[in-house]
């Protein structure tokens, strides 16, 4: 049994290892694709990572900008066209919407003012006392929702 046990639990690390890359190079080289929306280009990441992981890889030396922010409905919809194109089995991406706990105020990492949302029906859904991260559906119409941010999901960065 123990035999078993430890089989399943070195099958699972190997596997693991296999979706989530260690480093950041290896994150941008193995999982990048460059998308151009208007005359902005931003990097999406087709492997997945939490919030924090996601935040901390959009601002490294490598990639020096932030998860992203939408600011406008069009914006928007040109993004969503060309979410399109790549395969995403998760159909949702992390953008760069987040909240503390302690509070209802929504805020794009960047720091710019969150000027524009796009919530799905119920969302936002987490209250006052509990932190919030904010994905983004790649299906049409691309509604936004708020999740634990421990959930592991492709994200946009846009660069700086």
């Amino acid at each position: 049994m123990k035999t078993v046990l430890v089989f399943i639990a070195l099958l699972v690390a190997v596997q693991s290892n296999k979706l989530v890359p260690k480093t950041v190079a290896k994150v941008k080289d193995e999982c990048s694709q460059t998308i151009k929306v208007g005359k902005g280009t931003y990097t999406f990441y087709t492997c997945p990572q939490d919030y924090y992981a996601a935040v901390k890889m959009c601002k490294s030396k490598n990639v020096k900008g932030n998860l992203l922010s939408i600011h406008t409905h069009s914006f928007h919809v040109k993004l969503l066209e060309e979410l399109k194109h790549f395969s995403n089995t998760e159909h949702e991406v992390w953008i760069g919407a987040t909240k503390g706990s302690w509070s209802f105020t929504y805020y794009w990492t960047d720091g710019s003012q969150m000027d524009y949302k796009f919530w799905a029906h119920g969302s936002p859904s987490h209250g006052f006392f509990s932190s919030a991260c904010v994905l983004m559906e790649t299906k049409d119409p691309g509604y936004w929702r708020d999740v634990d941010c421990s959930t592991v999901r492709p994200f946009v960065c846009e660069i700086v």
